[in-house]
């Protein structure tokens, strides 16, 4: 019976060293065109907007006791605070239209360790368009309209510039001077690198 024992704790410290050796890391390696294009393809919000704003709008209207008993038109009809996660709420589009700038992020990150050059400029151009339609879409919603006298004042959002690299960050919320800036900077360094010809069938930015 000893021997048994003996015998099972070395197979049991063997199987635990097998898999100590793998690498706990099975993220796909962007090293081609081809992976930064599918990459790209996250790069733009999934998430509704619209479920949240119509009722905060002037265009909302009474549409009888089932309208009024979801909770999102209730809360966005009176303006107030929601902290819901679920799909159509704020937080899930701020949420998912971060995870899309991620995406162009790191697009652009991939493209830089690969070297850039021709073959992967139309690629830079709609990582660059995603990013700034991303924070355009973000800073819309969740500040102050831009306003000439009040933007250098007024709080922002975070520009997120590179990919994530820890899990709890500490992001600075620009003004929405500088926000509109950043969107500007992506769009003018975007435009000149996108190709019509870009061979994806639809939903990407073009000319």
């Amino acid at each position: 019976k000893f021997c048994i024992k003996v015998g099972f704790l070395f197979l049991l410290i063997s199987s635990c060293d097998a898999v100590l050796d793998e690498t706990p890391d099975n993220r796909t390696t962007i090293d081609s065109p081809q992976k930064i294009a599918e990459l790209l393809v996250g790069a733009y919000p999934s998430a509704a907007y619209a479920p949240f704003l119509e009722p905060m709008t002037d265009n909302a209207g009474d549409k009888g006791p089932s309208a009024q008993e979801v909770r999102i038109n209730q809360e966005m009809f009176f303006w107030r605070d929601i902290n819901d996660t679920d799909d159509d709420t704020p937080t899930n589009y701020w949420n998912d239209t971060y995870a899309a700038i991620a995406q162009a992020n790191q697009a652009l990150a991939s493209i830089e360790e690969l070297g850039g050059g021709d073959e992967l400029n139309a690629l830079k151009g709609e990582a660059l368009l995603c990013r700034a339609y991303g924070h355009f879409m973000l800073v819309s919603i969740f500040s102050k309209a831009y306003n000439p006298t009040t933007a250098n004042t007024d709080l922002g959002i975070p520009y997120i510039l590179k990919p994530e690299t820890v899990l709890l960050g500490d992001y600075k919320r620009g003004t929405v001077a500088s926000v509109y800036d950043k969107i500007r900077k992506d769009i003018e360094a975007g435009i000149p690198l996108i190709e019509d010809s870009y061979n994806i069938p639809a939903y990407h930015f073009t000319l």
